[in-house]
C-alpha cells in the first residue's frame, strides 16, 4: 500500500510517501515553490559566461546554474544567448544547480513549467502511475520520515546496522552484523545483513536525498556479486537504470554512482525557510495544548522575514493570535 501523508499550513507544507508503512520520500518547504532551480523545472535562461569548459546560466529568478553540455556543443554556445533548459540537480552545500540543454530559445528568461504544489511533486515521484495512493495525515508518520531523512543510519530489519555517512568526496556506508545472530551461523547472518543493507540502501538514499559516489563496506570478502547487484537494482526500482554499478572490490566494497537530484534535507537544516517552518509547527502544537492563548514567536530577523508575509497572506485562524518578536533564539511564548 502506498500512502501519502501531507500537512499544509501558512503556505508551508511537508509530505511523506510511505510504502507498506516505510517512508520512501520526504519533502518540505513552500507549498507552491516558485524557485527555478527545482528538479524537472523547465525555463528559458541566459548563458552568463563560459570558463574552463564550464557554462554558467542566469535564470529568470536571478538564481544561477551550471549547464551540462557535451564538449562538442560547448564551443557553439554564445555568451548572452537564451537557452531552454531543464534542472537535473538542485543546489546543495557549495554546489550550484545543474541543468541540461533542451534547445536554443528566443525572448527574455522566463519560466516554462507550471508551478506545482509540494503534494503534486511528491505524487509525481511515485514509481508507478497506476498505483492507488491513499492520502491522509499522520503527524507521527511525517515526524518519522523527517527524522529518517535527516538521519539515514539505523538498524536493519531482523538484525544488523547500516551506517550512512556523507563526506565531501563520497557517501560511505558501513554494514555491521553486531546485535543478534539468532540461530544463524556468523557467516549466514553476515550474508543476510549484506543482502538486507543492499536491498534497503536505495530507499534510504532516496529518502535522504543523498547521491554521488556510494561506497558500501560489505561484511566479509567473498560475495555473490550477481545477487547483490540484483538486490541493489530492485531496491532502486525505476531509478535503477540511472545507476552506474562497479564490480565488488578485492577489499569487499560495493561501489556505485547515483546521480544527484533533489537537495538533501540535511542541507536545508539551517535555512531560514526551514527555521520558519519548524517555529510555526511548534506554534500549532502549543495552540492545541493551550487553546485560546496568545502566541509570541521569537526568532532572528531572517526567520521572521519569512514568517511575516506568510501570516499576512494566510486565512488560518491562528494568524490572528500570533505576534512576532525579534530575538537571537527561536521559541514560542504562550501568554
Amino acid at each position: 500500500m502506498i500512502t501519502l501523508h501531507y500537512d499544509s499550513r501558512f503556505g508551508l507544507a511537508r509530505g511523506a510517501v510511505c510504502i507498506d508503512g516505510q517512508p520512501h520520500l520526504y519533502a518540505e518547504g513552500y507549498e507552491f515553490n516558485q524557485s527555478l532551480t527545482m528538479v524537472n523545472v523547465q525555463s528559458v535562461a541566459r548563458l552568463k559566461s563560459k570558463a574552463g569548459g564550464v557554462a554558467f546560466l542566469t535564470l529568470a529568478d536571478g538564481a544561477e546554474a551550471v549547464l551540462d553540455v557535451p564538449q562538442e556543443g560547448f564551443a557553439k554556445l554564445v555568451e548572452g544567448a537564451t537557452l531552454e533548459i531543464e534542472i537535473i540537480a538542485e543546489p546543495r552545500q557549495e554546489k550550484l544547480a545543474r541543468a541540461r540543454l533542451i534547445a536554443s530559445a528566443t525572448g527574455e528568461p522566463r519560466r516554462i513549467s507550471p508551478v506545482q504544489s509540494l503534494k503534486d511533486r511528491l505524487l509525481a515521484q511515485v514509481s508507478d502511475g497506476d498505483d492507488i495512493v491513499e492520502s491522509t495525515l499522520d503527524s507521527d508518520a511525517l515526524d518519522g520520515a523527517e527524522d529518517a531523512a535527516l538521519n539515514p543510519s539505523s538498524p536493519l530489519p531482523e538484525g544488523g546496522y547500516l551506517s550512512i555517512e556523507r563526506t565531501r568526496a563520497l557517501i560511505a556506508c558501513d554494514i555491521d552484523s553486531a546485535g543478534g545472530e539468532g540461530n544463524a551461523t556468523p557467516k549466514a547472518f553476515a550474508k543476510a545483513c549484506n543482502e538486507r543493507a543492499v536491498s534497503d540502501i536505495g530507499r534510504r538514499l532516496r529518502l535522504s536525498g543523498l547521491a554521488g559516489l556510494i561506497v558500501m563496506d560489505l561484511i566479509g570478502k567473498r560475495h555473490d556479486a550477481d545477487r547483490l547487484r540484483h538486490l541493489l537494482q530492485a531496491g532502486f526500482g525505476s531509478e535503477a537504470d540511472k545507476l552506474i554499478i562497479g564490480p565488488i572490490g578485492k577489499f569487499g566494497t560495493l561501489e556505485f554512482v547515483r546521480p544527484w537530484g533533489a537537495t538533501p534535507l540535511m542541507d536545508m537544516a539551517r535555512s531560514p525557510v526551514r527555521a520558519a517552518h519548524l517555529l510555526l509547527r511548534n506554534a500549532v502544537k502549543r495552540a492545541k495544548e493551550e487553546p485560546g492563548r496568545l502566541l509570541t514567536l521569537r526568532a532572528p530577523a531572517g526567520t521572521l522575514d519569512i514568517i511575516r508575509p506568510l501570516l499576512a497572506a494566510s486565512h488560518d485562524p491562528l494568524s490572528a493570535i500570533i505576534r512576532l518578536e525579534a530575538a537571537t533564539k527561536s521559541e514560542v511564548i504562550v501568554t
